[in-house]
């Protein structure tokens, strides 16, 4: 179909010879649609004469694998290069034409450049495309750059799996776009920071353990040293796997040391060995021993109980066969493995059961016993008071020694149950005995201790004392048993003797002191005191005394007594009106405590009411406490029951502050166990600056938990204080030792970056320049790695090398300034006629060389004005006042040219062009001049 068209006579648009019209006719007459369309398409893409006839054919297809085939496989450069071009904005989603994700990564496994994958990388947004990219490019220098870019989980996944070093990690937790990829950073953060701390705790740890080893040569006890050696090789076992961190030297240098260590110790522990395996024998031989005593001692309490049961049920006993047992168990201990002394102690007691096999009867008869006697005391009862103690203590004694006749003649065979019984027995009598005979000696005690008082006394004269201490002592003393009172009754005599005697002269002392008692009442009547209080205190001590003197004649006892009541009765009167009214005031406290009272319920009803201030219930409550303690006195009688209403009204409010206080203490103390904890952790190698913020956070908790309480609350503080006081204490010591280290380090790079600076101030050549910038990026890199970065060094190694890129830039204008300057001289005597030959180019570059060569080779003369003004408007620079109107026309040209291509403008191979025109002639070197002023500027 191509081929008949062709060669037909009126031919289509598309075949026109202008350039122009075919691109028309792409546009017009053409669709891709249209399979026959297409194929001409195609022809034109691949073998049409001019470059935008391709691209027009290539934009009208509008299909991906046209597109990358022309990238590929086009004859035409230009087209090459721009299918490549557009290939790239279709990628990077900038173009009319879109492309699905699986065409693009059906792209980027067939082909790729890497020029053409990194803008493309930079655009991308899909996470599974960026990573292939990333994969497909290889630079990890872009890292950083794109994890920053590509907010995306998985993508910041991906980066951070692919990166070991902790700087880029710590950058990458500042810009993760998530939890999880901040948690993963951090665990791989701490994972080479493990890692890396790894091979130090690995050597202190076996340094450790050989020192461990070594020390066991100073203990003295072998079975300990066996022991410990055990555990340490198990350890050392243990932590093989972990010395593969540690270099190929380390490692061998840890195995010799040791294996030197485990023959010093074998060397030294040598005789010790050699001791504890003959202790190993001592022992077995001992545990035999102790077997064979073990068999024995059950044998012969198996005859003896065989013998005992024979007694207590009357039962037959082959005396022939029990003999026999006998001797046979005699034989076998004989030749036992026991010493002589052991075998000697086992053969008397073998001679005792054979002793007892004669006295059979007699043991018979003593088992009765023993039951007649447990079954008497059985019958008798405990005694209750002293009085039975001393009745039925005597007959337990006797039954005691009764029952010890009785078991020494059973010679040790009365059945377990009457010895039981007996134990019981006994033991209930001697626990029921016990109260009533402390009792008893405590009244013993205070016999003995009252009877020197009461000698004291009677020597003293006071008689009326000494008649009350008597009467005690006598009533304790008949209480005791009869061997105590022996032990008391010779000064039981002298003072009951004593005591008799002065019974006689009571009444003749009593008489005349009672009288003359009675005649000062009479006289406090007559005189009576202004103070009540002191009136009353007086009239006590007046009845003291005379309570105290005892009994007066018969005769006048009862009227004295009579007389002394009526006087007291009529001095006593003053008081009663006083207390009277006291008694008034103590109804109106009584009136204001049940107030109180009423008060503190209806605090305690409040309660119910929620939230509580427990503060201001607390205030509260000290205030009722005030008021209480500042009421006066009430009724003895009724104070009592009044206290304990007020204390039951106070109980809930006491138990709910008390409850408060209890889970604030609580609260705090958790709070406490929290900061240590942050303490702890920093001991044991934690970040101090993360455990500081922590524990400010756990100081804004304790200072909304509320009160715990007088008692508590002080000691709370004082611990968390402590905790925090030390805490920071260690970060301000931190901080010092940083700040020190910082201020050494910043020392060192400022020397460095001097050093630098001079020797930026002497480099003239651009090589010169380069090293010194490539020294001071290394001393960038290492500021920068160290934290926390020292931000005046960092900022003036920025400067410089800011500084020293200027240089380099201006080196590098200056260098291509004056190339062009040589050119534009060389070109301008070209024009000239003063240089003809390649010989005469030698102050030119290799490039620029071969490019004038071929100007002097031209023999085309070519007018270039036009070409000129094109440089002149993509330079941007005005051109002569005179050629406006060419400047314009040249101008839509230069536009529509633009429009078609899509190209960027490169002013080097404008010229370029411009130069291949042809050969330079003197009406040249104007032009020269005009356009020297883009290049030479």
């Amino acid at each position: 179909m191509i081929f008949s068209k062709l060669f037909k006579a009126n031919k289509a648009r598309w075949q026109h010879k202008d350039s122009t019209i075919r691109i028309t006719a792409i546009s017009e007459d053409l669709t891709a649609a249209n399979s026959q369309d297409q194929e001409i398409l195609l022809q034109l893409l691949n073998e049409d004469e001019h470059e935008l006839v391709r691209r027009a054919a290539l934009i009208k297809l509008a299909d991906f694998t046209h597109w990358q085939n022309a990238s590929e496989h086009n004859s035409h450069a230009k087209v090459k290069e721009f299918a490549r071009q557009q290939i790239s904005l279709m990628l990077q989603d900038q173009h009319e034409l879109k492309l699905s994700s699986e065409t693009k990564i059906t792209f980027l496994q067939e082909q790729a450049t890497v020029a053409m994958l990194e803008p493309w990388l930079h655009k991308e947004s899909d996470a599974d495309l960026i990573i292939e990219l990333y994969k497909k490019i290889n630079k990890p220098q872009l890292m950083q750059q794109l994890f920053v870019q590509k907010q995306n989980p998985q993508v910041q996944l991906f980066f951070v799996e692919q990166t070991g070093e902790t700087a880029v990690l710590e950058k990458f937790l500042k810009k993760a776009v998530n939890d999880e990829v901040s948690q993963l950073i951090t665990d791989k953060i701490n994972q080479i920071t493990e890692l890396a701390q790894k091979p130090a705790k690995v050597k202190k740890q076996v340094q450790l353990l050989l020192s461990k080893l070594l020390a066991l040569k100073d203990i003295t006890d072998y079975e300990q040293v066996l022991s410990k050696r055990e555990l340490l090789q198990n350890e050392w076992q243990a932590v093989q796997d972990d010395l593969a961190c540690l270099t190929g030297e380390e490692q061998a240098g840890f195995a010799e040391k040791y294996q030197t260590i485990t023959n010093q110790l074998v060397k030294i522990f040598a005789p010790k060995e050699e001791a504890y395996q003959q202790s190993l024998i001592e022992k077995e031989l001992q545990k035999n021993k102790q077997i064979a005593k073990d068999t024995f001692a059950q044998e012969i309490n198996a005859l003896s109980q065989t013998l005992t049961t024979a007694v207590f049920e009357n039962s037959a006993l082959d005396e022939s066969e029990f003999a026999n047992k006998l001797t046979a168990l005699n034989d076998k201990i004989a030749a036992s493995i026991l010493n002589g002394q052991e075998i000697a102690d086992y053969q008397k007691t073998i001679r005792q059961q054979q002793a007892k096999l004669t006295k059979l009867p007699v043991i018979a008869q003593s088992v009765s016993d023993a039951t007649h006697l447990i079954s008497r005391l059985s019958q008798l009862a405990l005694p209750q008071t002293i009085e039975e103690l001393n009745e039925r203590q005597p007959i337990f004694d006797a039954w005691l020694q009764e029952w010890k006749t009785t078991e020494k003649q059973a010679d040790d065979v009365l059945p377990e149950s009457i010895k039981a019984a007996y134990q019981e027995l006994s033991q209930h009598w001697r626990s029921g005995l016990k109260p009533l005979q402390q009792e008893q000696q405590g009244l013993f005690r205070q016999v003995q201790k009252k009877m020197p008082e009461l000698k004291r006394l009677l020597a003293s004269g006071k008689y009326k004392a000494s008649f009350g201490v008597f009467k005690r002592i006598k009533g304790n003393f008949e209480r005791l048993s009869a061997s105590q009172q022996h032990r008391l009754q010779r000064d039981f005599d002298q003072v009951s003797e004593k005591i008799a005697e002065l019974s006689d002269w009571e009444h003749y002392i009593a008489t005349p002191r009672k009288q003359q008692l009675l005649d000062e009442v009479k006289q406090l009547i007559e005189q009576p005191i202004d103070n009540p209080n002191e009136l009353a205190a007086k009239i006590k001590q007046y009845r003291k005394v005379w309570n105290s003197l005892g009994h007066a004649d018969e005769e006048l006892d009862k009227s004295l007594n009579h007389d002394f009541n009526q006087a007291v009765e009529q001095a006593f009167a003053p008081c009663r009106l006083y207390f009277a009214e006291q008694e008034n005031l103590r109804e109106q406290n009584l009136v204001k405590r049940m107030e109180i009272i009423e008060q503190a319920k209806a605090m305690s009803a409040e309660l119910e009411k929620t939230p509580v201030d427990f503060k201001h219930l607390d205030a509260q409550l000290n205030k009722l406490n005030h008021q209480w303690q500042g009421t006066g006195e009430v009724d003895r009688a009724k104070y009592k029951s009044l206290l304990h209403d007020y204390t039951q009204a106070l109980q809930p409010l006491k138990s709910a502050i008390r409850e408060f206080h209890h889970d604030n203490i609580a609260e705090k103390t958790a709070l406490i166990e929290k900061a240590q904890a942050q303490l702890t952790a920093t001991e044991e190698g934690g970040d101090i600056n993360a455990a500081i913020e922590q524990v400010k956070g756990i100081q804004g908790k304790w200072r909304n938990v509320g009160y715990a309480g007088p008692r508590e609350e002080n000691k709370l503080w004082q611990r968390f204080r402590a905790v925090n006081d030390e805490l920071f204490k260690k970060r301000d010591l931190l901080k010092n030792e940083q700040q020190q280290a910082q201020s050494a380090q910043q020392a060192e790079f400022e020397a460095q970056l001097q050093s630098l600076t001079a020797e930026f101030a002497q480099a003239q050549e651009l090589s010169a320049l380069s090293a010194v910038k490539q020294k001071t990026q290394a001393l960038l890199e290492q500021v920068v790695s160290i934290k926390p970065v020292i931000k005046a060094v960092a900022n003036a190694v920025e400067g410089q090398i800011k500084a020293i890129d200027a240089a380099i830039d201006q080196q590098k204008s200056d260098k291509e300034k004056q190339t062009w300057l040589t050119l534009f001289n060389t070109l301008s005597e070209i024009a000239s006629d003063k240089i003809t030959s390649a010989d005469e180019l030698n102050g030119l570059s290799a490039f620029w060389q071969k490019k004038v060569q071929d100007v002097l080779a031209a023999t085309d003369v070519v007018d270039r004005k036009e070409k000129t003004l094109e440089l002149e408007i993509l330079a941007g620079v005005e051109s002569p006042a005179e050629l406006a109107q060419d400047r314009m026309q040249a101008q839509v040209r230069l536009m529509q040219e633009q429009m078609s291509s899509g190209g960027a403008v490169d002013l080097q191979q404008n010229f370029i062009n411009w130069l291949q025109l042809g050969r330079l002639t003197e009406q040249d070197l104007d032009l020269l001049a005009r356009i020297k002023g883009i290049y030479c500027q």
